[in-house]
C-alpha cells in the first residue's frame, strides 16, 4: 500500500472513535450533573425537613398558649369565685395578656357580633385605673391601644367567622355549671373524657392538602434520613407554661406524658413532649412504637411530614389546653361557653391567631396580632445554618398548593433558591473522562509515531535494497568484465595485468567490506553483536589496524597520520579490538569518500588517554557536514541510490554501524565541527 492510503486508513480510524467518545463525554457529563442536581436537591430536601422542624419547634409554645386561652383571660379581669372580701367586693384577677403581655404578640382583641371590638390590653375607665393600680403597665396600655387602631380596619366579625372552623375542643353546657364548684372539677372535663376530642385546639387544615406530583415522584424514590442523633432542638419562643403569676399546677393534677399521648387522634407517632421553666423543649421528638425507630422515621418523612408535625402540634396544645386550665382559678362561667379551636389565618399583611366562641348563643372571635416581622426574624436566625439563603412567604388558606415546605403551626411556605448543579472541577465523572481522552490522545499518538517509523523504515529498507544493489553491482561488472579479458588472453602486458587484478583486488575489499558493515548490522538489530572482549593495549590495538587503515587511505590518494605518545601506547583496556578496527575503518572509509577532493591530502588520528577513557579523534580537510546532514547522519539506510550516485557510493550504513558498536563497547561515537574546517569524529571508549 502507499503511504497516503495508510494514513488515510489511521485518519479514518481516528474519525469513527473520537465522535463516539466524544458522544459517550456529552451523556457522561449530562448524568454527572443530573445525578449532581439530585444529590444537592435531597440535601436541600433534608435541610427543609429539619427547618421546618426547628421552626414549628419554635412556634408551636406560642401557638399553643395562645389557643389554649380560657375565654375569660381576654377581658381586663376576671373573677377568681372566691368569697368576697370586707367589702363586699368580689375578688377578682388581672389578665396574664395585661400583666404579662407575650413576646411575639402585638396585641389582643376580641370581636363581637355587633361590630364591637375590645382588647384585654386596653382597659378604660375605673377598670383601667384599678389594672394600673395592681400590676398593668401604662407603656403596655399605650402600645396595644396603638396596635389595635392600627387592626381595627382589618378586622370584620363576618369575615373572620368564614375563616375560622366551627367544631370545638370542649363544650361546657347549661347543665354542667352546676357541677363545676372549682377549676380543678372544670379541668376534668378534658379531651381524655369528652366525646368532642376528635377536634383539635388548633386547626390550620393543612393535612387534607396532597403534595404536588413530582413531590410524590420524589417520595416515592425515597429521600435520605435523618441520623438517629440529628433530631432538631430548639428553644421555645416563650415559656410553655404560662405567663408570670400563674401558679404551678399539683403533682396530682398535672397531665402526665401518658395522658397526652393517649389522645386518639393528635399523638400518632408522638414519643415525647418536653417543656418547663429552664428546659429545653423537645415537641417534635417523635418515634413510633415500634423496633427501629430510623425505619418508622424514613417512612414518615415520605409523605406525612407535614401530618406528623401537625400531630406534634395538637398533642402540645392538648397538654398546653389542661395545663392552663388547672392552672387559672376562675368562677364557673354564667352562660354556656364553647371555645371553638383557633387557627392561624392572613388578612393582608398582618398575621392572626384567631377562634370562634359562643358564649350564650352568640359568636365572638377572639384571637391575637402576631409579629410577623419579629418572627420572620427570628425564624430564619433559627434555620441560618441550615439554609442561609431561605425566604418566608405568607400563604393564605385560599391559595395553599399542599407543599410539603409549608409550615404545620402558621400558613407560611419556605422559598429556597434551587441549588447550583455545576459539578465541581475534578469530579471524579470528570477525572475518569480526562483520563480517558489522554488515553486516546496517548495511543493515537504512539499509534501514529509507530506508523511513521514502520513507514519510514519499509522506505529505508527500499532504499537500502536498491543501494545495496548498485553497490554488488558495479563490483560484479568489474569483476566480470576483468575476469572476461585476462581469461581471454587480451591483456598480453603484464603491467596492464597487474593493474587489472589491483583493481579486482580493491573492488573486492570494497565488497568484502560491504558485505561485512551489512551481517554486522543485522547480528546488531538480532542483539548478537557477535565480538569478544579482551585485555589489550592502545599499541596494540592501533597495530592491528594500522596497516589496514592506511591502505585504504593510501587508495584514495589521502595520508593517514598517526600521533600518539609512549604511555598511550602502554594504555590497558578491555574492548573487542575487531569491534573497534571496524569503526576506525569506516570513519576512515567516510573521510576518504568525502575528502577525497581536499587541498589538504591528510587525515589526523589521534590517541588520548583520560582517566576513566580513552579518546580516538578522526579528522579530515574536506568540507564538512552540512546541517541537513548532520540530522540524518547515524540513521541507517538514509542514502539512496541516487545520493549515491551524485555523491559518494555506499548505502549510508558505516557511520549508523559504528555509532552502533560502540554503544555495544560501553562508549560513544560523536561528530565535532572543528574551527579550521572538515568533520572529526571522536570516539571515546571506558577504559
Amino acid at each position: 500500500m502507499r503511504p497516503w492510503q495508510i494514513w488515510l486508513l489511521f485518519a479514518l480510524g481516528l474519525a469513527v472513535v473520537t465522535p463516539a467518545l466524544a458522544w459517550l463525554t456529552v451523556k457522561a457529563l449530562a448524568l454527572d450533573r443530573a445525578e449532581l442536581q439530585a444529590r444537592r436537591q435531597a440535601e436541600q430536601e433534608e435541610d427543609l425537613s429539619r427547618a421546618l422542624w426547628r421552626m414549628d419547634s419554635l412556634l408551636t409554645p406560642l401557638l399553643a398558649e395562645e389557643a389554649a386561652r380560657p375565654d375569660f383571660v381576654y377581658r381586663p379581669a376576671y373573677a377568681t369565685g372566691e368569697p368576697a372580701g370586707k367589702k363586699g367586693e368580689e375578688p377578682r384577677e388581672l389578665s396574664p395578656l395585661l400583666a404579662a403581655p407575650p413576646q411575639f404578640v402585638r396585641v389582643h382583641f376580641e370581636v363581637h357580633p355587633d361590630g364591637r371590638i375590645a382588647s384585654p390590653q386596653t382597659p378604660t375607665g375605673e377598670l383601667g385605673a384599678w389594672a394600673t393600680a395592681n400590676g398593668a403597665r401604662p407603656e403596655t396600655i399605650a402600645a396595644a391601644e396603638k396596635s389595635l387602631a392600627e387592626l381595627r380596619p382589618a378586622l370584620c366579625h363576618a369575615d373572620l367567622l368564614a375563616l375560622l372552623p366551627e367544631h370545638s375542643p370542649l363544650s361546657v353546657t347549661d347543665s354542667d355549671l352546676p357541677r363545676l364548684e372549682s377549676p380543678s372539677q372544670q379541668a376534668a372535663l378534658t379531651p381524655n373524657n369528652s366525646p368532642e376530642t376528635a377536634n383539635p385546639v388548633i386547626d390550620n387544615n393543612y393535612s387534607q392538602l396532597k403534595p404536588p406530583p413530582e413531590v410524590q415522584v420524589a417520595q416515592q424514590v425515597g429521600a435520605p434520613q435523618l441520623d438517629d442523633s440529628t433530631e432538631p432542638v430548639s428553644t421555645p419562643l416563650n415559656n410553655p407554661q404560662g405567663g408570670p403569676g400563674s401558679p404551678q399546677p399539683p403533682p396530682q393534677q398535672q397531665v402526665t406524658q401518658q395522658q397526652v399521648t393517649q389522645q386518639p387522634t393528635a399523638q400518632q407517632g408522638l414519643s415525647s413532649l418536653q417543656g418547663g421553666p429552664g428546659q429545653q423543649l423537645l415537641p417534635f421528638n417523635f418515634a413510633a412504637n415500634t423496633e427501629n425507630p430510623r425505619q418508622q422515621r424514613s417512612q414518615t418523612r415520605g409523605g406525612n411530614d407535614l401530618q406528623n408535625r401537625e400531630a406534634a402540634l395538637q398533642a402540645y396544645a392538648q397538654k398546653e389546653f389542661n395545663e392552663q386550665r388547672s392552672n387559672v382559678k376562675a368562677a364557673p362561667p354564667p352562660l354556656r361557653v364553647v371555645e371553638g379551636a383557633s387557627r392561624a389565618l392572613w388578612l393582608g399583611d398582618k398575621l392572626l391567631l384567631a377562634r370562634r366562641v359562643e358564649v350564650g348563643g352568640q359568636t365572638v372571635v377572639q384571637g391575637c396580632w402576631l409579629d410577623w416581622d419579629a418572627l420572620q426574624q427570628r425564624l430564619q436566625a433559627e434555620v441560618a445554618d441550615l439554609l442561609p439563603a431561605v425566604e418566608l412567604s405568607p400563604a393564605p388558606l385560599d391559595l395553599l398548593t399542599g407543599s410539603e415546605r409549608l409550615l404545620a403551626t402558621i400558613p407560611v411556605q419556605l422559598i429556597v433558591p434551587a441549588p447550583a448543579a455545576e459539578p465541581a472541577v475534578w469530579s471524579p465523572m470528570r477525572v475518569s473522562l480526562v483520563v480517558a481522552w489522554s488515553c486516546l490522545l496517548l495511543t493515537a499518538l504512539a499509534a501514529a509515531v509507530t506508523l511513521r517509523s514502520v513507514l519510514t523504515l519499509s522506505e529505508r529498507r527500499g532504499a537500502f535494497v536498491s543501494a545495496v544493489t548498485h553497490e554488488l553491482r558495479t563490483p560484479l561488472t568489474t569483476f566480470r568484465m576483468y575476469a572476461e579479458m585476462l581469461a581471454a588472453g587480451m591483456v598480453p602486458d603484464a603491467q596492464q595485468r597487474q593493474r587489472y587484478l589491483e583493481t579486482l583486488r580493491t573492488e573486492a575489499d570494497r565488497l568484502s567490506h560491504l558485505v561485512e558493515n551489512v551481517l554486522q548490522y543485522a547480528r546488531l538489530e538480532r542483539g548478537r553483536p557477535g565480538g569478544r572482549r579482551e585485555e589489550t593495549t592502545l599499541g596494540g590495538l592501533l597495530h592491528r589496524c594500522q596497516s589496514r587503515l592506511a591502505d585504504r587511505a593510501e587508495g584514495a590518494e589521502l595520508k593517514l597520520l598517526v600521533e600518539i605518545d609512549e604511555p598511550t601506547r602502554d594504555t590497558e583496556l578491555c574492548t573487542d579490538p575487531a569491534a573497534v578496527e571496524q569503526i576506525l575503518f569506516n570513519l576512515v572509509d567516510n573521510a576518504c569518500k568525502y575528502a577525497a577532493t581536499a587541498s589538504d591530502k591528510q587525515i589526523h588520528l589521534r590517541l588520548a588517554v583520560l582517566p576513566r577513557q580513552v579518546r580516538i579523534s578522526l579528522r579530515d580537510h574536506g568540507p564538512g557536514i552540512s546541517a541537513a546532514g548532520r540530522r540524518r547522519l547515524f540513521r541507517p539506510f538514509s542514502k539512496s541510490v541516487h545520493e549515491a550516485a551524485s555523491s559518494a557510493p555506499g548505502v549510508g550504513l558505516g557511520l549508523a554501524l559504528s555509532r552502533r558498536l560502540a554503544h555495544d563497547l560501553g562508549g560513544k561515537l560523536e561528530l565535532q565541527s572543528p574551527a579550521e574546517g572538515g568533520a572529526e569524529f571522536v570516539l571515546t571508549l571506558p577504559r
